[in-house]
């Protein structure tokens, strides 16, 4: 079913969309609890109607985003490259000119699904993406083989340390979305985010100052229906420093990402269950 819907023109899926926001939003409620809660703790200075019609476009975003990651089994590299258009790609071009990997970190805006591909279309080296496998096995594999294009390689979240421990030596980039909720409480940096106390992945400074590589916030904006921008700004480089208690890097990362969500709240993924 999945397999046949993903070939259908992006403006009949849109369609879709529209259809799926109605059903979300009016007859479901999928969430709406949980993403109204989140608004409050975030926005505690705008008026009810304003942090409804930032959900309301949230729940507009989110439809789009699901239809257009199932047409992403059948986009070209071409069409990918025109619809994620790069800013300031010679950042991450003077890196790989270094023979370095890097870590290109975001979080959930705009589209995630597109944000992968358009990385593995524009690379000329392999990404490898963190991922975490759904629990329907049909859907989970047909996420797989979608993310799997181009130069892509999505590694379970389980097997991805010993991943790049084995990869060390080769030059490739580590795609990871750290803005959710981390299982093991003992190890994450606590910070304020969206004005409560949030704990957050360190994982990806402590593979960074293992590897002994570059960390680059890649921040995702959406230009117009089915087109976004993708940019990139250096957050940290080696030598680093390590001390104890102390995640300078994912720091920085979780005030880049709080930036952006404020500049264009409806574009971030509320509905995850972040401070459970």
């Amino acid at each position: 079913m999945l397999k046949l819907l993903s070939k259908l023109p992006l403006p009949v899926l849109y369609l879709f969309s529209g259809v799926l926001y109605c059903l979300l939003y009016y007859v479901v409620r999928y969430r709406r609890k949980v993403v109204a809660a989140h608004l409050q703790q975030a926005f505690p200075d705008k008026s009810a109607a304003e942090r409804k019609l930032i959900a309301k476009k949230f729940y507009r975003g989110f439809s789009d985003v699901t239809v257009e990651a199932l047409y992403s089994g059948h986009m070209s590299r071409e069409e990918v490259s025109e619809r994620v258009q790069f800013k300031n790609i010679e950042l991450l071009e003077s890196l790989l000119d270094q023979g370095s990997s890097f870590i290109l970190l975001g979080g959930h805006c705009c589209n995630w699904e597109w944000l992968l591909l358009s990385l593995g279309a524009k690379l000329p080296i392999p990404v490898n993406a963190v991922y975490k496998p759904l629990h329907n096995k049909n859907v989970d594999r047909f996420m797989y083989e979608t993310r799997s294009r181009f130069n892509v390689e999505p590694i379970p979240h389980q097997e991805f340390m010993n991943e790049v421990v084995k990869r060390k030596r080769s030059q490739r980039v580590y795609g990871i979305l750290a803005d959710q909720r981390p299982r093991n409480k003992g190890r994450a940096h606590v910070t304020q985010f969206l004005n409560r106390e949030t704990r957050c992945f360190i994982g990806p400074e402590k593979i960074a100052q293992f590897v002994k590589i570059p960390v680059v916030f890649m921040k995702m904006t959406r230009l117009s229906r089915g087109r976004y921008q993708l940019a990139f700004e250096l957050l940290a480089e080696p030598p680093y420093k390590k001390e104890r208690d102390s995640y300078p890097v994912t720091e920085r990362y979780i005030r880049k990402l709080e930036e952006q969500i404020m500049e264009t709240p409806e574009d971030w993924l509320w509905s995850n269950r972040r401070w459970k």
